[in-house]
């Protein structure tokens, strides 16, 4: 059994040989590490979505694990690329550049480095200043994950309030009227999750099988606003039907039976998009 950290990776550049270069990488460190694809399709330089799927699978690894995360629209700059510790014990290793925001509000971050390009880089490709997702993210994940460095060995710690962080807007509760905003919105089966926890909505008196109006905004546009149910999962509505249910991260989440609510309406994401519910008027 093999009991070195697993190095689960997440990038916006698709899996292919960009990836496959990665894993070769961290093979030729030490070939007995395990590497796991967590998601290659995330928008492209979308350092918001980067966190959010990041924050979807740490829960689920266990302490140890090494993150890799690379969304990089700053690639080969002086933005600083880093590993942080987080306070459940996984690692992230990624550009200081939003990816952390989500984790570090959530779980913490007890120290964060600075990586050393001197010693945590790719030797023979230090030419190359436009592929850190294999020359620095991956080559760094290994050395730490087969034991050639500490966390230590990363290089130099930096103050953990200097993590650059994306702006939320926090949910809400004033007057009767729930509002969080829009943290991701899947196409395909349509899911619109918000970050309202969803024992906020259960404290207005709306349990399962209750009617609340929802409405989504973009900016100061209404870009949807209905009166749906509140249910268990889609099959509890009609198909068709929208409805908002407890999503995965167990937060209030928008969709419909069998549709695709976040195409028909085109629901975004992030601090511009925002959802509000409230009980319907008697």
């Amino acid at each position: 059994m093999n009991t070195k950290p697993a190095i689960v990776m997440q990038t916006d550049f698709t899996k292919g040989v960009a990836t496959c270069t990665m894993d070769g990488v961290i093979r030729c460190i030490d070939p007995t590490l395990d590497t796991f694809d967590s998601c290659h399709d995330i928008p492209v330089f979308d350092t918001y979505a980067a966190s959010c799927a990041l924050n979807f699978v740490v829960d689920f690894w266990p302490a140890g694990t090494i993150f890799v995360s690379v969304v990089d629209p700053g690639v080969g700059t002086d933005r600083r690329a880093c590993c942080a510790k987080l306070a459940n014990g996984c690692y992230v290793i990624t550009p200081d550049n939003g990816t952390l925001t989500h984790v570090k509000e959530r779980i913490g971050v007890e120290e964060v480095r600075m990586i050393d390009e001197t010693i945590n880089r790719l030797p023979t490709t230090r030419e190359v200043s436009i592929f850190h997702g294999r020359d620095l993210f991956a080559y760094c994940a290994g050395r730490l994950a087969a034991g050639v460095i500490t966390f230590e060995g990363v290089g130099p710690a930096y103050p953990v309030e200097e993590i650059v962080m994306h702006q939320r807007i926090l949910p809400t509760m004033e007057n009767g009227v729930l509002r969080g905003m829009i943290e991701t919105s899947e196409r395909g089966f349509g899911l619109v999750d918000t970050n309202i926890p969803y024992q906020m909505l259960e404290d207005m008196g709306i349990h399962h099988g209750s009617k609340v109006c929802c409405t989504v905004r973009h900016n100061d546009k209404t870009v949807f606003s209905e009166e749906v149910t509140y249910a268990k999962s889609f099959g509890y509505v009609p198909e068709g039907a929208p409805l908002v249910m407890i999503s995965e991260t167990k937060h209030v989440e928008l969709a419909k039976n069998l549709r695709d609510i976040a195409t028909e309406f085109d629901i975004g994401s992030g601090p511009s998009w925002t959802m509000e519910l409230k009980k319907p008027e008697a």
